[in-house]
This record gives C-alpha cells, sequence and structure tokens, in this order.
C-alpha cells in the first residue's frame, strides 16, 4: 500500500477526530480509493461507501491541473442545524467582483456522484447519478455534457401557522401602492458556457408530487448577458421550449421566445406560442393558443411595480366548453381589453354564446375592480330578440358578497324553444353573501316579469328570502307573497319557513292547455305546511279533473287528500282517488289508494279496477328508523287475463335498513287448480335465494296473448330456485314440464300438433349452464336437446350441445301449404356442437326420408324423396334426390365455416327432365342445372335452365299480372308504411341462361304460337335484367274476325323483365285472299304500349286494307262500308267482354255484357245484364238509325219466360226455352 495515500489519511484523522476511513488504496498522483467513509458531528454526517480521485501527474508538467475522475458512491449527508456565525461590529462592502480567471487551466473529466443523498433541515435531496464535466482557462468556464438522473426532492413540512397566513393574505389585499423594485445588477466575473446540462426523471414533493421528466439548458453569458441558445422542461403538465437574451442590468432587457405542449387538463393537445420583448419595467408580450380553443393574448406590463400596471387584449374566434369534447357552449368573436393595474383596472367584454341548450346571445360589459372587489356594469345581454340590461358588485375583503340588478326587456323565448312561444319583460334584483360562519343568505328583494306567453297573459311578482346562516342545512324562507300568473292559472306562494312553520301554496290551474299545450284539464288546491321545525305538519288537498296528456293517457278525475306530521314521529294520512285512467292496452275505471297510521302502525290498501288488471291489496306494518320496516300483506286479489289469483295465506316482509336486506316469508297465489307458490323464505339483497314452484298452470289462460287464430290446450308445471352473491354469476335450477297437450292454428284445414309430455331443465352453477330440452309429439317422433355452456364470465365461452330428431313425421305439416295438400316424409337426425361459443364445430347427420308433396299450390310434384346432411367439424355436405313423375331433381351441396364470419356454402340442382305446372294456364318441362353459392355478403345463382316442351294456355290475366302502381302507398296494420322494406345485408348475384326449344306452345288473347329462343337473365343490386330474344314459329293471331298468320314475330329483352321490345308482323292467310294483295297487323314497340296499324301490300286506303283483312275482298260499295263497320263493332266488343264483365261487378249488375244484333240497316249495339236473379235488362241502338230498344225478361218457370220490348215497335212476349239432342 503506497505510504503516501496512507500518511495523508492518518493525518486527516489526527486533525479531524470524527473523520474515519475503513480502507484506501492507490497513489496520490496516479489515483486513489478511500472506502467506508464516515463523518460524524453534532450538526453534520456524512458517509460514503467509497471516493475516489484520479490526479493526471503528467499534466503538472505543462502547468495544467488535470482530475481524470472524481467518484462517489452512496453518499449520505445529513445536516441537523446551522450555526449562526457572530455579528460583525463594523460592517465593510466588498467591492464586486468584475472578473476572474485562473492562471493555471482546470480540467475536470468523469466526474460521477451516484446514489447521494442530502438530508439538509428536514429538506430530502436523493439522486441516482450524475456525471459531468468542466474546464476553466483564463476566465472561461465550460461545463461539458452534464446528465442529472433520478432526483427526488422532499421539503421540509412547513411552520407557517393559520395567523401568518391570514396576515400574508391581508397584506396582500392592502391597496395601498408601495415603491417599485429596484433589480440589482448582476455580472457573471467570467465567460460562463453550457454546452449540455440535462436532468431527467426529478420528483419534487411540495408537498403534492411534481414531476420533470426533462430539463435540458444550453447558453452561454459573460458580464451582464446572458443568452439562452435552447431550454426545455417537459413535465406531468405539458413541454415548454425557450430561447432568447437578456441582460441583467438595469430593467433587464431582454427577447424571450418559446412553445409550449400542454397536457394538462382541460387543455390537453393544445400548444402555446409566446413572445416577449423590452424590460421588466415595459414588458411587452405576445401569446397564441391553438388547439380545440383558438385565442390571441397581447399587450405590455411592468412586473417591478408591485401594482403592476398593465395593458392587455384577449381575442379569440372561438372558445368552448367542454374543451376536448363535442362542444355544448361556443364563444364567438371574444374581445377582452383590460388596462389599468391589480389596483385598479378596467375590462371591457365583448362576446357572443351559443349552444345547443341555450338561445344565441350577444354579451357586453364593463368591468372595474382591484384586489378586493369588482363592479359589473352596462352588462348587456341580446337573445330571443330581446336583451337583457342591469349591473353587479361582488366584494371579499372581508366577506363573499354580491348585489344585482337585471332588466329584462321584450325577451322571447319562442325563438329558441317554439312550444314556449310569447314574450316578456321585466325586472329582478337580488343580493346575498357568504356569511363568517360558514353559511350563505340570498335576499330576492323583486321579482316583477310581464308578458305573454301562448298568447296567454303571464306575470310573476313578489319577493323571497333564503338563507342557511350556520352551513348547517336549516335552511330557512321568507316571502310576503310570490305570485305566478298564466292566462286563467294562478301559482301563490306565502308564509316562513323558520322557527314556526307558516307557508301556503295554492294551485288554481284551470286550464293546463293554456301552460302545457300536450295536456289538457284542471288541478285546483293547496298545501300548507304548518307547525315548528321540531313538529312539522303538511296538509294537501288537490282535485283534478278530465286530464290528458296529447293521446297517451287520460285521467277523468282524481282527488289527493291528506295531511303528515314529520316530527317528532311520521304520522297522517292520504287518500288517492282516480277514476277513469286510459291509455294504450290500460283501461281503468277506478283506483283507490289509502294509507293511514303513524310509523309504528300503519295500513296501506290499494283497489284497483279495470283492465287488463284489476287488484285488491292490502298491507299493514311499522317502521323502526333505526332497524327497519316490518309489514304483512293481507286479503290481496289480482284479476289478470289470464285469470284471478288470489293469496292464500297473509306474508310477512321484512327490510333491515342496517344490512339493506328484504325477507320475505311464503306465499301462493292460486286460481282453481293452479297456483303459485314462494316455497322458502326469500332472503333478497345483494345475496340471496329465492325459490318457487308453479302447478296446474293452465294453458287456455294464454289464449289472451295469442292471435285469435290460434288455441292452446294442456297445463304446465315449473319449479325454479335461483341464488346470487355479489360478483359472480348466480346459480339457478329450473325445470318446466307440459303433460298432454296441443296447438292448432285455424288455416283452411286446421294445423294441430299435439304433444305427450314437454320437459325443459337449465341449471345454471359454477358458471356452466346445462340445459335439456324435450318435445314428445302424440302420434310422431320426438325431438330432444342438450346443451352445455361454460366459462360464462369468460368473454371466450365454450359450448357442447347435441340435437336429435328421432322419426318427425312431416305430414302434420300439410294445412300450412293449402287445403287439398298431401305431404309425407320422416325427419331423423342426431347434431353435436362443440368448441368456442362464436366458432363451434360440428358433427353428425340430418335425415329427410320418404319425401312424398302433392299440392294445387306446388308446380312439383314429389312421388319419392331424400335429402342427406352430413356435418364434419366445420365442413357439411349436402345430397339429395327427389323423384317426380316426370324425372329426377339431384341436389348436392358443401359448406365451409372454418372461418365463421366468412362461412362459404354451395348448392348444384340438376335435373334431366321436370315437370313444372305452376298454375292451370302454365306446363313446362325443364331441365335446370344450377349452381347456388352464398357467403355473408352474396348470393350468387349461376347456370341453365333448358325447356324443350311447353304448355302456355292464358284465357285472362291473373291478379298479379298488373304492377301495382308506383305511388301507391301500402299500410300495415298500425298505418305504417310497408314498401319501404329494409335491405337485406346480403345482396343477390345471378346469371341464368334460358333456352327455349321449339316444342313450347303458347295460346294467349288469340295468339297461338310456339315459343323459341335465348334469354340471359341477370340480376344484382340494381334489379334483374333479361336479355335476349323470343322468336314465335308457326303462329296465329286472331284479330279482326281473323285467324292472322305470324310472318314475322320477335319479344325482345334488353332490359327489366317487365319491358320486353314487340316486333310481330301478321297477316291473313294468302289462301283466303284474292287479287294477289297481302294484308295484315304490325305491332312494333314496348309491350305495355305498343303501336299497331293495319298494312297492305301493294299499299292502299285505309278502308281497302282493312276490307282485305277481314274479308279479303276489297270493297265495292256503301254496303260494304256499313258491312266494316259491323264487323270492326263486332270485334271491339269481342275483345272489351272480360273487362265489360268486371265493370258490371263493380256496380251489383251480373252477367253485364256487350253484343251486336241484326243484319244492315238494322243492326245494333246492346247492353244487359241481371239486376235481380231472374230479371234481365236490356238495352239497345241501332247503328245507323240511333233508334233506341228497351227490353224486360223475367223468369217464371225453369224454362218458361215473360219479355217485354220497347222500341220502335212494342210487344209482350211469352218465350219457352227446349232444347234439342
Amino acid at each position: 500500500m503506497p505510504g503516501g495515500v496512507k500518511f495523508a489519511v492518518l493525518g486527516f484523522q489526527e486533525i479531524l477526530p470524527a473523520l474515519s476511513i475503513d480502507d484506501q488504496e492507490g497513489s496520490v498522483l496516479n489515483g486513489f480509493t478511500l472506502t467506508g467513509v464516515s463523518y460524524q458531528s453534532p450538526s453534520l454526517s456524512l458517509t460514503s461507501k467509497s471516493l475516489s480521485l484520479d490526479i493526471n501527474a503528467k499534466c503538472l508538467l505543462t502547468l495544467v491541473l488535470c482530475i481524470d475522475g472524481f467518484i462517489a458512491e452512496d453518499m449520505v449527508v445529513t445536516v441537523s442545524e446551522i450555526e449562526s456565525s457572530p455579528e460583525e461590529d463594523t460592517p465593510f462592502d466588498l467591492a464586486p467582483i468584475t472578473e476572474i480567471s485562473t492562471p493555471v487551466p482546470l480540467f475536470l473529466s468523469n466526474i460521477v456522484l451516484n446514489n447521494i443523498t442530502f438530508n439538509i433541515l428536514g429538506t430530502k435531496v436523493y439522486w441516482d447519478s450524475l456525471i459531468t464535466a468542466a474546464q476553466m482557462q483564463q476566465s472561461t468556464l465550460t461545463l461539458k455534457h452534464t446528465e442529472w438522473k433520478g432526483i427526488n426532492v422532499e421539503l421540509a413540512p412547513s411552520e407557517v401557522d393559520s395567523e401568518d397566513k391570514e396576515t400574508y393574505v391581508t397584506t396582500l389585499n392592502k391597496e395601498s401602492s408601495q415603491e417599485a423594485f429596484t433589480l440589482p445588477d448582476v455580472n457573471i466575473p467570467f465567460n460562463l458556457v453550457i454546452e449540455h446540462f440535462e436532468v431527467i426523471e426529478a420528483d419534487f414533493f411540495l408537498p403534492e408530487k411534481q414531476t420533470i421528466h426533462q430539463f435540458l439548458l444550453q447558453g452561454h453569458g459573460f458580464g451582464n448577458d446572458v443568452s439562452l441558445e435552447q431550454v426545455v422542461l417537459d413535465a406531468e403538465q405539458g413541454k415548454v421550449t425557450l430561447k432568447g437574451d437578456i441582460s441583467l442590468k438595469g430593467e433587464y432587457p431582454l427577447i424571450l421566445e418559446g412553445d409550449a405542449s400542454i397536457s394538462m387538463a382541460p387543455l390537453g393537445s393544445h400548444t402555446l406560442k409566446f413572445d416577449a420583448k423590452g424590460d421588466l419595467k415595459k414588458l411587452d408580450v405576445v401569446a397564441k393558443l391553438k388547439g380545440t380553443l383558438f385565442a390571441t393574448l397581447s399587450g405590455h406590463m411592468n412586473v417591478l411595480d408591485p401594482d403592476m400596471p398593465f395593458s392587455l387584449m384577449l381575442t379569440s374566434k372561438s372558445l368552448q366548453w367542454p374543451i376536448n369534447a363535442s362542444a355544448e357552449y361556443r364563444l364567438i368573436s371574444t374581445a377582452l381589453c383590460v388596462n389599468g393595474s391589480l389596483a385598479d383596472y378596467h375590462a371591457t367584454l365583448n362576446t357572443s354564446v351559443m349552444g345547443e341548450m341555450i338561445p344565441n346571445i350577444k354579451l357586453s360589459m364593463d368591468l372595474f375592480g382591484n384586489l378586493s372587489k369588482v363592479s359589473l356594469t352596462n352588462i348587456k345581454l341580446d337573445t330571443l330578440d330581446g336583451y337583457i340590461a342591469g349591473s353587479a358588485n361582488i366584494s371579499w375583503i372581508n366577506e363573499v358578497k354580491w348585489q344585482t340588478s337585471l332588466n329584462f326587456n321584450h325577451i322571447q323565448p319562442g325563438m329558441k324553444w317554439p312550444v314556449a312561444a310569447g314574450q316578456f319583460s321585466g325586472k329582478l334584483k337580488h343580493s346575498g353573501q357568504l356569511t363568517s360562519q360558514g353559511g350563505w343568505q340570498v335576499d330576492v328583494d323583486a321579482v316583477d316579469i310581464q308578458g305573454k306567453l301562448y298568447d296567454q297573459e303571464l306575470t310573476l311578482v313578489g319577493q323571497v328570502d333564503v338563507s342557511d346562516i350556520q352551513g348547517e342545512g336549516n335552511v330557512t324562507l321568507k316571502t310576503t307573497g310570490l305570485w305566478l300568473r298564466h292566462g286563467p292559472n294562478m301559482i301563490v306562494v306565502a308564509g316562513r319557513t323558520d322557527k314556526e312553520l307558516k307557508l301556503d301554496l295554492t294551485l288554481d290551474l284551470s286550464s293546463l292547455a293554456v301552460a302545457v299545450p300536450q295536456a289538457a284539464g284542471s288541478i285546483k288546491g293547496n298545501v300548507i305546511l304548518a307547525g315548528t321545525l321540531k313538529a312539522p305538519t303538511a296538509s294537501l288537498n288537490l282535485r283534478a279533473l278530465a286530464l290528458h296528456w296529447d293521446e297517451l293517457v287520460s285521467v277523468s278525475s282524481a282527488k289527493i287528500r291528506g295531511s303528515v306530521s314529520l316530527l317528532p314521529i311520521i304520522s297522517g294520512s292520504f287518500i288517492i282517488d282516480v277514476e277513469g285512467v286510459k291509455a294504450k292496452g290500460i283501461d281503468v275505471s277506478t283506483l283507490l289508494l289509502k294509507i293511514s297510521g303513524n310509523e309504528y302502525h300503519h295500513s296501506v290498501s290499494l283497489n284497483v279496477n279495470g283492465q287488463p288488471v284489476s287488484a285488491n291489496v292490502a298491507i299493514r306494518g311499522s317502521l323502526d328508523r333505526k332497524k327497519g320496516w316490518k309489514g304483512t300483506l293481507y286479503d290481496s286479489k289480482i284479476t289478470t287475463p289470464v285469470g284471478p289469483w288470489v293469496l292464500q295465506n297473509d306474508v310477512s316482509i321484512f327490510v333491515d335498513f342496517d344490512s339493506r336486506v328484504v325477507d320475505i316469508e311464503t306465499f301462493c297465489w292460486t286460481q282453481h287448480k293452479s297456483y303459485i307458490c314462494l316455497d322458502k323464505p326469500a332472503n333478497i339483497s345483494e345475496k340471496g335465494e329465492v325459490e318457487f314452484t308453479v302447478v296446474n298452470f293452465n294453458l287456455d289462460s294464454l289464449q289472451f296473448y295469442l292471435p285469435i287464430t290460434t288455441t292452446i290446450q294442456g297445463e304446465m308445471d315449473a319449479h325454479a330456485n335461483v341464488s346470487w352473491k355479489p360478483n359472480t354469476l348466480p346459480t339457478a335450477n329450473v325445470s318446466v314440464s307440459m303433460l298432454k297437450g296441443q296447438v292448432t292454428e285455424l288455416l283452411d284445414e286446421p294445423l294441430t300438433i299435439g304433444w305427450n309430455k314437454i320437459q325443459l331443465n337449465a341449471v345454471l352453477v359454477d358458471e356452466k349452464l346445462s340445459v335439456d330440452f324435450m318435445l314428445d309429439i302424440i302420434n310422431n317422433g320426438s325431438l330432444s336437446l342438450n346443451i352445455e355452456m361454460n366459462n360464462l364470465s369468460n368473454k371466450k365461452h365454450t359450448l357442447k350441445s347435441t340435437f336429435f330428431l328421432n322419426a318427425l313425421n312431416l305430414d302434420v305439416l300439410a294445412p300450412l301449404l293449402g287445403e287439398g295438400t298431401r305431404l309425407g316424409g320422416q325427419l331423423n337426425g342426431n347434431v353435436v356442437l362443440n368448441g368456442a361459443l362464436n366458432a363451434p364445430t360440428a358433427n353428425g347427420s340430418i335425415n329427410f326420408t320418404g319425401l312424398k308433396l302433392q299440392s294445387y299450390t306446388m308446380p312439383v310434384k314429389v312421388h319419392k324423396g331424400q335429402i342427406s346432411l352430413y356435418l364434419a367439424g366445420y365442413k357439411g355436405q349436402l345430397n339429395g334426390e327427389i323423384k317426380t313423375p316426370d324425372g329426377t331433381v339431384t341436389l348436392t351441396g358443401q359448406a365451409d365455416w372454418t372461418k365463421f364470419n366468412e362461412w362459404l356454402a354451395s348448392l348444384k340442382i340438376t335435373s334431366e327432365r321436370l315437370k313444372v305446372v305452376a298454375s292451370p294456364m302454365v306446363a313446362l318441362e325443364v331441365n335446370p342445372d344450377l349452381t347456388l353459392t352464398a357467403n355473408p355478403k352474396q348470393i350468387d345463382i349461376m347456370g341453365t335452365i333448358n325447356v324443350p316442351w311447353g304448355r302456355i294456355v292464358v284465357k285472362e290475366l291473373p291478379e298479379i299480372a298488373v304492377q301495382i302502381s308506383s305511388d301507391i302507398v301500402i299500410l300495415d296494420d298500425e298505418l305504417k308504411s310497408i314498401n319501404k322494406r329494409k335491405r337485406s345485408p346480403m345482396t343477390i348475384h345471378a346469371e341464368i341462361d334460358v333456352n327455349i326449344s321449339n316444342d313450347v306452345r303458347l295460346e294467349a288473347f288469340g295468339l297461338k304460337t310456339m315459343l323459341e329462343g335465348q334469354l340471359s337473365m341477370v340480376s344484382n343490386k340494381k334489379g334483374p335484367v333479361i336479355n335476349g330474344k323470343i322468336n314465335l314459329k308457326e303462329g296465329t293471331y286472331r284479330s279482326f274476325g281473323q285467324d292472322l298468320l305470324i310472318k314475322k314475330g320477335q319479344i325482345l329483352f334488353n332490359g327489366p323483365p317487365l319491358q320486353p321490345y314487340l316486333q310481330i308482323e301478321a297477316i291473313r292467310n294468302p289462301d283466303n285472299i284474292i287479287d294477289r294483295i297481302e294484308a295484315g297487323i304490325r305491332v312494333h314497340g314496348p309491350a305495355n304500349k305498343p303501336e299497331i296499324w293495319v298494312f297492305s301490300d301493294p299499299a292502299m286506303p285505309l278502308a281497302n286494307a282493312v276490307s282485305y283483312l277481314v274479308r279479303g275482298i276489297a270493297l265495292d260499295s256503301a254496303s260494304d262500308r256499313q258491312a266494316i263497320v259491323s264487323m270492326l263493332m263486332n270485334l271491339s266488343l269481342l275483345e272489351s267482354g272480360p273487362l265489360v264483365s268486371q265493370l258490371g261487378d263493380v256496380f251489383g249488375v251480373q252477367d253485364l255484357m256487350f253484343d251486336i244484333s241484326g243484319i244492315g240497316k238494322a243492326e245494333k249495339v246492346e247492353v244487359s245484364g241481371y239486376i235481380l236473379p231472374k230479371l234481365r235488362v236490356k238495352y239497345g241502338m241501332v247503328i245507323f238509325t240511333h233508334s233506341p230498344e228497351f227490353t224486360v225478361r223475367y223468369q217464371l218457370l225453369k224454362n218458361l219466360y215473360v219479355e217485354v220490348m220497347s222500341g220502335a215497335s212494342s210487344a209482350v212476349d211469352l218465350l219457352y226455352q227446349f232444347n234439342i239432342k
């Protein structure tokens, strides 16, 4: 061990006996380390695990002092007291030091202080590490890169008592001016350069914790001048950056600029940019706030003057509250100008206030004040097409006091709230203060409001004083009278509530509709508060007539009367008598509620007569304010749509106030053989248990809730036990059983499903739910279901379920498909679900065998069929074969739900020959080859349908063939439109090719033809579209009394299916026309509005063309023209016959028809019909002479008629009709 260090240590210990060092190593010039260093004195304690000093001896040869390292580890310094130095008898002045320089350069590096603790008079400072370096050459001191980490500062407890604090506050509130501050000139005697000084994570307990995440300083200074190159302060409240220059002499001239990112509420996410120029006697400042709030503060101030004279202006285009949420209130175009000093300032404010819950307000005012009071003058709020003007004074030098005076001028609340249309003016004066005892007092000296509301006079006048002087909740109220009158309605309050109570509230609301447009009726009466604070009493007497609220509820009459005393015990009686309550689904003829007694013995009775529920309920009880309430429910009966239920026994009820527990004894409600019982006493609170039983409940009782076409028979038994406790799922055990019964739906053929037994069992325990369900159908199979769910309180629920179908015959469902339907088939299946609830696996199969179907409403007859569904994990397979009299349909499908939200399914339908009879008019043979695919977003239908054979015979258009007009609105039972249906979240996309072969025949309205063609059907979000054409082959068209040959015929599709385009040319048979003339008709255009004209080749006048078309020869004379007219009349009437018949049905005339009779000039048009079952009336008009004829025929016997005719000639005939076979 080198002797130099050891000798030095022994020397120091000799001089300082309080110093001890456990060990030392190294040498003075090559570096040494002291361990176990300790110094103890009455006022100072120092311990350190180790101290190391490394002096570079080589530097000494060049006259430079180099310390390459100084390391202190685990140092603790405690200063318990500071000795005061004796006062000097003769003070002397120290001359200022203007410059410091060192003759020898000094270099310090690797200065490390780790785990250092200072305790100075109770103020504790600790840091994890301080690493720094520095150097000084001549008069330049440079602080190198410095990092100070993990600082913790805790101030010593304050000893300032409350009296000192009051003295301090009083001093601040003094208005007397003091002399301006004089700043000393500060001289830095060397050139100071701070390259990088950084504090990282510092906690200050002041006493509240304040955390600084980073403090960074870079700059330099010399003499009076300081330059801040970069200052960064990052704390919990935000981050500030600053740079600038300042001169530490005179008034400290400076130039500063900075930015701040604010993190503290409510200004989080805001930024602040600020600039300061000038000196502290006249400091010009500009600050701009950006975020949801935008504001600019500019002006100047004198911070050296104790009264701080200033001139500031705050402007903002937009301010809002709440600041960082959707704005409920906004200030627009705000300008606040403040001039003066803390001892005497004047301000003006102009702004506009907006908000969803308030009307728009334009606000302006002047403020005058100091540190002890403020006066608001020239207050003006322009709002609701009027304004509010006034003034206010607030002072707080001894106690907080205020006085306000407001005048309302033509305020129109209907501008914001249309339901409150009107206007009012008036005045309001009030004053108040916070008392020294901790209470408050508010005196409304005068309120006088006059105006109109809903075109009725509105008046509010009076005076009221309210106070709680001691702040103990003993609120007193005094008023000589407060009157509110609106039209015929009036409310008056008068009296006082202090030591003696005498307060009257009088209601005279003769017309509620005047005050509340949705309401109607009247309420009159009074409420009287009397007695003393120790024994107050209140009496109530109100009556109401013809109450309504819109169309929702109405009350014929209501009376409330009674009185109550709250102290020393609660006692009194009340009667509520209501008649004629009507609401949606509720009709109460009378309701009578009586409450009487005191808190020790009281009773309650409720009698309700009405629909759907009537009740007679009686309760007696007693109250112990410390323990709780104890009562008994007795003599009670409830009449419901499912019958009357009578309480069989008295029920004890106890409410424990301390434990917040309700105890209910056992009870039973009975109805004939049925009863519902609480099996054992229930204890209801945060935890508890109930157990109840239902026996012989008649399912007929549910008929009230079922559709009129549905009936149900049977009985139900049930038992349930439910318990619960905090912070966990309840426990439950429920069983429901129904023995033999049935449900019937009245269709064309009644649908009845009966059961031998229905059983449901459910158990919830230990976050596990188990459900068993079984349905045994009479003369049929059965269905059973088992479900187990685990981890119910966890988001990852698991499921295990088994589903059985056993020999379910479907013939019972035949009535659903219409009268005369024969349905056969049997369902069997076994499916197991297992795994996560949101994505379980499925395994098993469902088989549908022996399928048979024959129905007038179904286009296909099924002689035999079977469909099987196989499930394996996340995939499924469907196979099916359906046999019809003419062919077999094959079904093949797959499904995959490996990704539950991206499931995929497909189905392929094929058949070589399938006869489809859509109606008596349509019979087709089709060969479908279709593929359906589906996912959560879309269904695709792709494939081909071949139609090799078909017979279509249309005698009349069915009703569904007439499209409903677009302007018709269809309403449901509740008169709501059902035209606008919600779109399905899945879109349907179809691409189907239809090939029509040459053996498809159409007969419709005179058209007989074979069809052949190809159609391409596409359907998407925009609707169905058909492209293609159908050719008319070997066809004839019955028109103009002829079977015209279709020479050319096409039906073209290029758009919506209901908008085909017709191109048809039909001619008279060339074998039945002379002169080799070709005559016919052409039909071109949309099917709903085609153009039809007669043509001939060669071309000729229309009359001749019609003659060739109808007769096959040309016109020769006037008689020919009459014949043409006759034929056209016949043809027109023939084609309009069905329409005429329907028109007759509308007017109650049976078999109404038009007809043509007669020959040549005697030809006439006739209309006839039956106005009674045996009375026929006919009216005719001769076409060429316009002579009328009227005929009445009456049936006497089966074939015997009497007929009377009047016209050009009159006759009475007796007719007998017979047939010769």
